[in-house]
């Protein structure tokens, strides 16, 4: 196994003078250090252009003073407020490292016992950690692979969105008719919705025939009507439960949610047609899509997240960034029966394939048979549980990605799986 420590050091030549950035919103604070760790000035610059060439242009005059071969940036990665200089460095060719605000924050708790902190500080320790190799290999994505990582984050932002106002509406749908639910699984379909935004009162719907609330609600519809449903909902709410004190009220909220339900799934379709175009821009696009269970909702996560294959060596680098390789527990020379995952790697790129994997699990054949054959192997073989294979089939899926990017070539479905199927 090679010493990644080793090779990290490798990249910080020796002789440049170190600089260790604490960002913030408007000023970033900037500590200067050579290679012997002694501290050669602290300055803090503004969060603008003219700000970073200030500090630039700093940094060059202390190289120059100390007599140091080059200059290079430790930068905290607190927040998001790290990436505006970032990519000011970056477009300048000036080499710079990423500091993580977690590894950070021990390091200064183990060194300050007295809890000392402050920006500079901050700062100070970002380029120690520099100089010990304890900083990430992380590239800045560029040209469509930004663009995918902007607008995934974007659609998974309205997905959180929609979660939480259908959550709202139900638990108002509670209080106001508790039987809708028994009706409408799904209180965010269609028809639902049309009952939702006219009358979701039950004592107003009862006060109708059966054939006026059809027709109320055919009015305001757009698509087919379950007309069914309708007819078991006026039934439901002829002996529903729900409070009629305040019921005008929340009939008027619940009719604003379903606007702004209408509202996000609107801007739901504009976003996947612009991440289905992107991933047809990728080079790694049509091959993660040949893979039978994979849409390209599912790839535009992964290639968000993980970026350009050409960034990586082999398919551990990509498990290790997803934080889904197993981790061993060992302590008195007992060991746990179970490896779990490190989690030490992107939690967004274990969460895009998590909601891959499921789909492979169920309409991929290979998959599915690899899938039984771990859960019904004997019991001193240790049979995988639901969510321990699908962990595995994460990196499973993560390794076959890389191999059909490599090597350009198309997923094949085994004739094996499919008999075994």
């Amino acid at each position: 196994m090679k010493n990644s420590a080793a090779r990290k050091l490798k990249q910080v030549p020796s002789g440049y003078l170190r600089v260790g950035v604490d960002p913030h919103k408007k000023k970033h604070a900037a500590v200067a250090m050579t290679e012997d760790l002694l501290v050669q000035s602290k300055f803090k610059f503004a969060n603008s252009r003219r700000g970073f060439e200030e500090a630039l242009d700093r940094a060059r005059a202390e190289m120059i003073r100390t007599g140091c071969r080059g200059v290079i940036f430790a930068i905290e990665t607190a927040a998001h407020y790290w990436r505006n200089f970032a990519y000011f460095l970056d477009e300048r060719g000036v080499p710079f490292r990423l500091v993580n605000q977690f590894t950070l924050k021990r390091r200064r708790e183990g060194k300050d016992l007295n809890k000392r902190k402050n920006d500079f500080r901050d700062a100070e320790v970002a380029a120690q950690l520099l100089g010990s190799g304890e900083f990430t290999e992380t590239r800045l994505p560029q040209g469509v692979y930004a663009e995918l990582r902007s607008g995934y984050n974007t659609y998974r932002r309205l997905v959180r969105e929609r979660s939480r106002i259908t959550n709202l509406v139900k638990g108002l749908l509670d209080g106001l008719f508790p039987e809708f639910t028994q009706v409408f699984k799904d209180p965010c379909g269609q028809t639902a919705l049309s009952v939702l935004s006219i009358c979701p009162i039950p004592g107003v719907i009862n006060g109708m025939t059966e054939e006026d609330f059809i027709s109320t609600i055919r009015e305001r519809h757009q698509g087919r009507l379950m007309k069914r449903k309708l007819l078991a909902l006026h039934y439901a709410a002829r002996t529903s439960i729900g409070i009629e004190a305040g019921a005008q009220s929340v009939s008027l909220e619940i009719s604003l949610l379903v606007d702004k339900l209408r509202l996000i799934d609107r801007q739901m379709d504009r976003m996947e047609e612009v991440l289905i175009r992107l991933v047809d821009e990728t080079e790694e696009g049509k091959y993660l899509l040949s893979i039978r269970g994979l849409n390209y909702i599912s790839v535009a996560g992964l290639l968000a997240e993980l970026g350009t294959f050409r960034s990586y060596q082999n398919a551990r680098q990509l498990i290790k960034m997803a934080g889904s390789n197993p981790t061993e527990s060992e302590s008195a020379g007992k060991r746990s029966s179970r490896t779990p995952m490190s989690k030490k790697g992107r939690p967004g790129l274990r969460y895009c394939g998590w909601i891959a994997v499921i789909p492979l699990l169920r309409h991929n054949p290979d998959f599915r048979a690899w899938a039984k054959r771990l859960r019904e192997r004997p019991v001193h073989a240790h049979p995988l549980k639901r969510r321990e294979i699908i962990g595995a089939a994460l990196n499973r899926l993560l390794r076959l990605a890389f191999a059909l990017v490599k090597k350009q070539a198309f997923y094949r479905v085994p004739q094996t799986a499919g008999v075994a199927s």
